[in-house]
């Protein structure tokens, strides 16, 4: 793609302006329409102030024909005036509407770009960073398409009033157009300059902007350990890093425009003072229309220069601004490469996971596996994964619905192995995990997500998830806002809300699977949450990773896990009997709590 930015911005602009192509060039014709109108408009002028200079030279002789030749060339400049909004007025409301389409049709594919990347990336990458690239690409897009109008008025004008001057005056048409290809050989060459400073500027404003969300979003801990005096002086750090930068960016703008102003002067100099000359030297008379004419045709070569030198520096930012999202395309192609869906079968019964191993490290650059991993699963039943935080439960969770991948695993069906392996499972699979993300908007919002849904369903996933004695005591309701003032939910109530929106979205699942969701809520609440779970969803596969050993004897089989490997497998009572590591964990728990109760009773 060309680096030109104002070609680059089109470009991109035409790619998300998708169905209203059509209206984009639509526009842009009517506005060469107006620009040809208002052409005429210097000549207009210039042929009234000469009819008067002709007439004075005779005294006036013909009163008549004077006020009439004025008011002639007064009605042409009259309609030059309607013509442009004829033409002008439609085209705006149509680059509006235009620009609105092409900014929902940019935002929209971000955000399905963004969705469609996998958890490793975005555990690698600041979703700070991410949110602020796609903003101000998008405000970029806005305010470039917003005020096309501004770009193309100034390329037909340069090129109209060129194009008259090269067929009238054709000596003053090659001066100016020289002297113009050297002002925009100067523009192009400071705003390449610009452009990659506008580049690093905005990767310093990505890192500040990461910083200000982080202390945001986590403002919870910086005021409890009273951090914020603490935590300014890094944001004023980032936001003063790139000053010197920024000085140099401004020293190079002036520069340019001092420049161009000089280029420009010299350009109307010497047209003018050469028609001046070669006039009156060869004995003509210098009419003051013509003279008038020509001097407006050159401030309209120079404004465009102005213009353009001013619109090319905006344009250069903006482009810089959509270009720095590209790094998330980029990251989705290289992603899409393979865009081959798999699916499990429609009949499918069970299905086994055979031969599975991972190696990943996570946020704190601990390293986790999970070795020679063989699990059966079967629709209608209900499977428990067992052992202790870090054995690999929920990596194994992950992996299943497809949060993390590996190409290290085998997928079987009746003995025969499945094309795409675990990529078959995760599109009918529904991960609700232990930390619950609730959002600083309403009780429905939290649960729906903005998604248009029958109430019946909403009312039933509240109730599953015991959520709705909560929501009887909150003062609106589901329309009750979380952000609102004396609006406080506790860990658990938390949790059962993020359930709730799980078993909604749930519905459709064939596997379903629960990391601990319930690890905040009360032992009476959970162990009923639990029944509602395994009798609605009675029909689908359900996994969860347990460390409340109580809730084993709702289970039909289970997994115990340790170390990354699963080591015993079977129905409770079975391992149970085996005294293997089942056994060992459950006894501890017995220990723990006949501990505790000795404690009480002291």
């Amino acid at each position: 793609m060309s680096k030109n930015p104002i070609i680059y911005l089109l470009y991109t602009g035409w790619r998300y302006a998708e169905k209203y192509r059509p209206l984009f060039l639509c526009y842009l014709v009517m506005y060469a329409a107006s620009q040809a109108i208002m052409l005429a408009e210097p000549f207009v002028i210039g042929q009234v102030i000469n009819c008067v200079q002709i007439s004075a030279t005779k005294n006036f002789a013909d009163h008549q024909q004077l006020e009439h030749d004025i008011l002639f060339y007064l009605f042409i400049y009259f309609l030059t005036q309607v013509g442009f909004w004829i033409f002008h007025g439609p085209a705006r409301l149509i680059e509006r509407f235009v620009a609105f389409h092409i900014k929902v049709n940019y935002k929209s594919s971000m955000f399905r770009k963004i969705t469609e990347l996998p958890m490793q990336w975005h555990r690698e990458h600041h979703s700070g960073e991410s949110i602020d690239k796609i903003n101000r690409a998008s405000i970029a897009l806005t305010e470039f398409f917003d005020n096309t109008f501004e770009v193309a008025y100034m390329l037909f004008r340069l090129v109209g009033a060129q194009i008259v001057l090269m067929c009238f005056m054709p000596v003053a048409g090659a001066v100016s157009f020289t002297i113009a290809a050297t002002s925009v050989g100067i523009i192009f060459w400071f705003d390449r300059l610009l452009y990659n400073n506008y580049k690093e500027l905005n990767k310093f404003d990505n890192t500040t902007a990461s910083a200000i969300h982080d202390y945001i979003t986590n403002i919870v801990t910086v005021i409890t350990l009273r951090l914020e005096q603490r935590v300014l002086p890094e944001v004023l750090r980032r936001l003063n890093a790139p000053l010197n930068l920024f000085k140099h960016n401004n020293n190079l703008v002036e520069i340019k425009w001092c420049l161009t102003t000089v280029t420009i002067g010299v350009m109307v100099v010497v047209v003018l003072g050469w028609y001046a000359h070669d006039t009156l030297s060869t004995g003509k008379v210098l009419l003051a229309g013509t003279f008038f004419t020509l001097f407006e045709y050159l401030r309209r070569i120079g404004d465009s220069f102005y213009n353009f030198a001013w619109l090319y520096g905006s344009v250069t930012r903006q482009a810089a601004d959509v270009q720095s999202a590209e790094t998330l395309e980029a990251a989705h192609a290289e992603r899409a490469e393979t865009p081959e869906k798999f699916d499990l079968p429609k009949d499918w019964s069970s299905v086994e996971i055979c031969d599975l191993d991972f190696i990943y490290e996570d946020e704190k650059h601990r390293s986790h596996h999970l070795t020679e991993i063989d699990v059966f699963l079967e629709r209608g039943k209900a499977i428990a994964f067992v052992g202790e935080s870090g054995s690999g439960k929920s990596t194994l969770l992950s992996l299943i619905r497809g949060v993390q991948y590996t190409d290290n695993a085998k997928l079987k069906r009746d003995g025969v192995e499945l094309k795409g392996a675990l990529k078959c499972l995760h599109g009918c699979t529904t991960l609700m995990p232990q930390d619950p993300e609730i959002f600083a908007d309403t009780i429905r919002f939290n649960i729906t997500f903005g998604v248009e849904a029958d109430e019946k369903d909403v009312q039933e996933a509240i109730r599953l998830a015991r959520f709705d004695n909560v929501l009887a005591r909150l003062p609106a309701g589901l329309e009750t806002n979380i952000a609102e003032k004396g609006i406080n939910l506790s860990g658990g109530e938390k949790q059962r809300l993020a359930l709730a929106r799980g078993i909604f979205f749930a519905q459709d699942s064939e596997i379903v699977l629960l990391d601990e969701p319930t690890s905040s809520v009360d032992q009476q609440n959970e162990h009923i949450i639990y029944e509602n779970l395994l009798k609605t969803f009675k029909q689908k596969c359900i996994i969860s990773a347990v460390h409340k050993l109580h809730l084993l004897d709702m289970f039909d089989y289970i997994y115990v896990f340790d170390d990354g490997r699963i080591v015993e497998h079977g129905n409770l009572q079975t391992l149970l009997n085996k005294n293997g590591r089942l056994a060992e964990l459950w006894n501890r728990v017995d220990s723990e709590r006949a501990a505790t109760m000795d404690e009480v009773s002291c």
